[in-house]
Parts: structure tokens; C-alpha cells; sequence
């Protein structure tokens, strides 16, 4: 194979830039030619005796990695309702909550019951189309929220079971800014249950332990034909309705809020069926190659999916007789074309983190400020071509870590996850195209140095 490399010289006050093709018998790279000038500094070699060389290689391994399991309980965020990708499958959640006792209420004889509701206050992130109906359903829980003895969080397929019968549900329209909560109002059956409870002061709602007892939880549930996943806070209460008495009847509330959030937990389910990635997570089939999936990588970890990036050719630079060190070295990650329309929208910050053979995230790839005298996380500079599509891409600076990997010995399968912030609380999702993807081609340009 033909290696081709353009290298700057420099000679005193006059620079000479020449064009050298060199034959190598190396199998893992493409390389483009380039002219190239950095200061390489003093701290390894002198300037006068050294050239740099860039190689923009296309031989980055790209593959989807299964996601077994995550901890969804305490994130702060309910996450219910469904819809249906054509590259991801059909992705539902419910969520399931427990409630406490209210304190200090007092209902005056001659009250009468009103309603009860279920109050579910936005967070403001959804996923799908918010032109279409939204169907929410609440449940009532039959167990209570109770960790398996060998857990101490709740998972994304972890379930309760609960009533067939829904307590109420609504189906609305939720237009992004339109409105801060949604309201379901609940069987008036239990409400009027609770009310008398209330106001005998019966045991059942003196403690949060007694009213546990009696009153398991909700479920939080897709309401079925949805295409839409909405967000809402772990602020969620159910407010019971009265009237108290008088001339002239006023209206009174008592809310039962959620009395631990760290019993609060989402269910994740996904069914890949007849998408490129069905055979993810079956037998033998934890890690597929970008070359069984179209030419891309798949990204979105609250369905189980995210995208591991290696670099098992790195090593070979070292047979290349001049090679010193690497200099720089950038990693240009590009969505698949045309991935991202509608409401398929890429996650904004994305951050590359650590791993091994085990595929476990480790330590995330930072950036150094000579301002600020601080490092601080790498996202990726998101940069969208809006005019022609082919230039959108992540960009990452990953020198130190190609200077790790390079000096070791071992045989190793190393790499990097991409992975969102906060990946159990948002399906954001991403297609990146390999080395292979004829229109989104993603790569890694390294510059190294070389002795005259």
C-alpha cells in the first residue's frame, strides 16, 4: 500500500516544503498529504533536525457496545411514554413512586370531598414528536418499593407489578413551553377513601410507614400509542380536593408528596426488532462492529446502546523508522448524514471516557486552560452544518491519550465510550459514520514527529 506524506522543513530563516512518497507495507492506514507547521518546542528535540508529519488515518475501529443494566432510581427525573426510532427500535418507560403521609392537616366537620388528581410538574426535556397526542396513565402499585436484598439502587429493568385498572389517565397535547405541568385526575373512589381516612385521623395516614402500608405507590405509565417520552421532576404529588364549610364554601387541598426519591426509579424497556442493531445484546452479541451496522456506530445509552471508539493500529507508527513522538493528535467525529432530522435531535455535549476490554467508563478525556490554570471535561465542540450536512462533527483533542496507548506493550482493547452527561435521563441520540462511511466519514488526524 501507498503511504504519502508532505513534510515542512525547516531550515534556518528559509523554509522548504517538499513532497516525499514513501512505500510501506503497512496494512492499518490511509493517508492524505499535508502541509504542516507547529512549533514543536524545545523539550524533546531540536527544531533544526526535526520534521513533522500528519497522517489522517481511516482505520479508527468504531462498534456498538450493549448495555446491560443502569442505575435509573434517584436521578431526579420520571421519565414515561414511548415512541418508535426506525435505527433504535421501539424505547418505553414508566416510573414508579412512593408517597408519604401529609402533616399538620386539619378537616373541619361539615368538608366535603371534592377530587383527587395526580400533579406531574415538567422538567422541560422530552423526546419525540410534541405535535402529536401525549397518553399518560397512573397506576396503583400492589407491592411496596423495596430494594431486592442483593441491590442497594433500583435498575432500568427492574418493575413492580400494579393494578391493571388505571386509577385515570389523559391523553393532551404538550407543546414545548406551552404549559409547566400535566394534571390526571384519579379515582374519586380513592379519593373519597383517603378523605374520610383523613378526617377520623385514622391510623393509616398518621406516619409515613402506616400510609406505606396502606398506600403502596403509583406507577407512572406509557399510556400506549405514543410517540413522544416526557420528563417530569421527582416533585410529582397527588392532591386531594376538598370544600370546607361555611356561607359561602371555599375550596382546600392536602398534598401527599413523594416522602424518598431514592425509591423512585424509571423502567427502560426496548424492542430492536428489524432495526441494524437487532442482534445487539443477543447471544455472542454484546459488541458489534461498525461494518455490521451500516458503517456506523450507535449511541444511546438509556436504551442500551453506546458507542466504544479504538485504535488497534495505533502501534504501527513505531515501525515507521523516523517516527519520534506524537505531537497532536484530533479526533473528528462525524453523525451519519441526514440521522438528525426532525425531532431525532444529536446530544449536544457528548464526553469520551476511558475503557478496556470490560467496557466500562472510566475516566473522562479533559482539557487543559492555560487561563484558567484548570482542566476541565471534553464535550466534543459540536459544530452542525446547516447549509450542505456533510460538515457536522464532534471534535476531540485525545494527544495524551494516543501518547498513553502508544507506549504499551501489551495487546490491548482499549478505547473510548461516547457517552452523554448524564446518560440515564436523556434519549438523545447518535449515529457516527466510520472510516468506510462514504458521507460521514469520522477520523483521527495525528501529527508526529520524525528526525531528518
Amino acid at each position: 500500500m501507498k503511504i504519502a506524506f508532505m513534510i515542512k522543513i525547516k531550515t534556518g530563516p528559509k523554509k522548504i516544503s517538499r513532497c516525499v512518497l514513501l512505500i510501506v507495507s503497512l496494512c492499518w492506514v490511509l493517508i492524505s498529504c499535508s502541509k504542516v507547521s507547529i512549533d514543536l518546542g524545545s523539550d524533546f528535540v531540536d527544531n533544526s533536525t526535526t520534521n513533522l508529519v500528519m497522517v489522517d488515518t481511516s482505520t479508527l475501529e468504531i462498534s456498538t457496545v450493549y448495555v446491560d443494566s443502569f442505575i435509573t432510581s434517584a436521578s431526579g427525573a420520571i421519565l414515561a411514554g414511548s415512541y418508535t426510532d426506525p435505527q433504535f427500535g421501539k424505547i418505553a418507560s414508566n416510573s414508579f413512586i412512593q408517597l408519604g403521609a401529609p402533616s399538620g392537616f386539619s378537616i373541619p366537620n361539615g368538608a366535603l370531598f371534592d377530587s383527587l388528581e395526580v400533579i406531574l410538574p415538567l422538567n422541560k426535556t422530552f423526546y419525540g414528536d410534541t405535535l402529536t397526542p401525549y397518553n399518560i396513565a397512573i397506576h396503583q402499585l400492589n407491592d411496596e418499593i423495596k430494594l431486592p436484598n442483593d441491590q442497594y439502587s433500583f435498575y432500568n429493568n427492574d418493575h413492580l407489578n400494579y393494578s391493571a385498572t388505571p386509577l385515570g389517565s389523559t391523553r393532551v397535547i404538550v407543546q414545548p413551553g406551552t404549559r409547566d405541568s400535566i394534571a390526571v385526575r384519579i379515582s374519586a373512589a380513592l379519593g373519597q377513601l383517603l378523605f374520610d381516612k383523613m378526617f377520623a385521623k385514622d391510623e393509616a395516614v398518621a406516619s409515613d410507614d402506616q400510609f406505606i402500608h396502606f398506600f403502596k405507590g403509583l406507577a407512572i405509565v406509557d399510556g400506549g400509542n405514543n410517540n413522544l417520552v416526557l420528563g417530569f421532576k421527582d416533585s410529582i404529588t397527588m392532591r386531594l380536593h376538598y370544600r370546607n364549610p361555611g356561607v359561602i364554601t371555599s375550596d382546600a387541598y392536602i398534598d401527599f408528596s413523594i416522602n424518598n426519591t431514592t425509591t423512585q426509579f424509571n423502567n427502560i424497556s426496548v424492542n430492536r426488532t428489524a432495526t441494524p442493531i437487532a442482534a445487539l445484546g443477543t447471544t455472542g452479541n454484546k459488541q458489534l462492529l461498525s461494518t455490521k451496522t451500516q458503517n456506523a456506530g450507535y449511541g444511546q445509552y438509556i436504551s442500551g446502546a453506546m458507542m466504544k471508539i479504538g485504535f488497534p493500529h495505533l502501534r504501527n507508527l513505531l515501525q515507521l523508522n523516523d517516527f519520534v513522538k506524537i505531537i497532536r493528535a484530533d479526533l473528528i467525529l462525524k453523525p451519519v448524514k441526514n440521522s438528525f432530522l426532525n425531532f431525532y435531535t444529536l446530544p449536544p455535549y457528548l464526553r469520551l471516557s476511558t475503557t478496556d476490554q470490560y467496557n466500562v467508563p472510566g475516566t473522562d478525556l479533559t482539557t487543559y486552560s492555560s487561563s484558567t490554570s484548570s482542566s476541565s471535561t471534553q464535550y466534543g465542540n459540536l459544530y452542525i452544518d446547516h447549509l450542505y450536512g456533510t460538515e457536522t462533527a464532534y471534535k476531540y483533542d485525545v494527544t495524551a491519550y494516543l501518547q498513553e496507548q502508544i507506549a504499551r506493550t501489551d495487546i490491548n482493547k482499549n478505547g473510548l465510550l461516547l457517552l452523554p452527561p448524564n446518560p440515564v435521563t436523556i434519549f438523545d441520540r447518535v449515529m457516527i459514520g466510520d472510516g468506510k462511511n462514504a458521507e460521514s466519514r469520522s477520523e483521527v488526524r495525528i501529527y508526529y514527529a520524525t528526525v531528518k
